[in-house]
């Protein structure tokens, strides 16, 4: 077996996997929109008389989870209060601030 990186290896730009195609051709016969017929297949429903096995439900719960859980950012918040990070501050000083509010409040998000 040749390891590293060789040209024309690997799947294609654009392609689809084998559960996405058959989600795609069914939903295109019944109109029943790709996401909907993925989570007939998640909940091992019979399809044209196939019942899916494991593997096909984990695949197609694999495909379907983006339409209900997108992945999560990461935002990074640094704050800076009369001239001292926040993290220096006392629970109290923290306290005051978030009920009476600061304007020297300043933030940035990255």
């Amino acid at each position: 077996m040749v390891g590293g990186k060789r040209e024309g290896a690997g799947r294609k730009p654009g392609s689809v996997n084998k559960i996405t195609q058959r989600a795609r051709e069914a939903a295109a016969k019944t109109g029943e929109l790709p996401h909907e017929f993925l989570l007939r297949i998640v909940r091992g429903e019979a399809i044209d008389g196939h019942a899916p096995e494991f593997a096909e439900r984990m695949d197609a719960a694999k495909a379907a989870a983006p339409y209900y859980a997108p992945r999560l950012a990461t935002t990074v918040v640094a704050a800076q209060v009369s001239n001292m990070p926040a993290r220096q501050l006392t629970d109290d000083e923290l306290m005051a601030i978030a009920l009476n509010g600061n304007q020297q409040f300043t933030s940035t998000m990255n």
